[in-house]
């Protein structure tokens, strides 16, 4: 099993003229009764300027959810470093990681659009990681097909076995804990199966984006 999702951070240079006003100047010699020097002419204020916004620092994926095993807490570091905190009404915008290697960043679960964060990711309060959960026992409740085999020797046939996730959540600007749960992946042979695969293989049911949508609601769209 293995898909990670990985964040990428855009940073915008804003560049700021400076103005400066000429200052001008006239002269005599040294005789008292000669014309006296001229006040030089005070350079005009600059413009306003308006100071770039902050860089913001965001964190690995393996960083904000420490997915080596055994899991320790310890080991999570804040994904947004000085981000907003995790506090009022929600929506309070949500990241996913998952422990796996990313084969298809469409495939389930996958969180409400509407509870993304900003583009440019300074307003994420909660990242949400998945789990695999090893103490699950897996059977098999299916199989994919495909055609061409191992070597060009044949169909290709593998298993869909079942599976379970463990999902923690913690806050994005300090990696404190905010809730964990499990979930069973529940998703049919048919969605569970790739388009493509390699032979042989075995594939594990999947979390549906609304069961994980549901359970982090409260979370997610309440009021800390």
């Amino acid at each position: 099993m293995g898909r990670v999702r990985r964040g990428v951070a855009g940073c915008v240079l804003v560049a700021v003229a400076w103005l400066a006003g000429p200052a001008a100047c006239s002269g005599g010699g040294d005789d008292a009764k000669g014309p006296r020097a001229a006040s030089p002419t005070a350079s005009p204020d600059p413009l306003p300027r308006t100071p770039p916004p902050a860089r913001q620092t965001v964190g690995s994926s393996e960083d904000a959810c420490d997915f080596t095993e055994p899991f320790e807490a310890r080991k999570v570091k804040p994904y947004l470093p000085g981000g907003p905190a995790y506090e009022g009404n929600g929506p309070h915008p949500a990241v996913l990681f998952k422990d796996d290697i990313a084969v298809d960043e469409s495939e389930p679960p996958q969180l409400p659009g509407d509870w993304a964060p900003a583009a440019t990711n300074i307003d994420t309060q909660l990242v949400v990681c998945q789990y695999d959960d090893d103490s699950h026992d897996s059977r098999t409740v299916g199989t994919c097909t495909y055609l061409g085999g191992s070597n060009n020797s044949g169909d290709g046939e593998y298993d869909v076995q079942t599976a379970r996730y463990l999902f923690r959540v913690f806050e994005a600007a300090t990696g404190e804990p905010v809730t964990e749960f499990a979930l069973d992946g529940t998703t049919s042979p048919q969605q569970t199966c790739p388009d493509s695969a390699l032979f042989p293989a075995t594939d594990f049911q999947l979390v549906t984006s609304d069961a994980l949508a549901d359970k982090l609601r409260p979370f997610v769209a309440g009021r800390r």
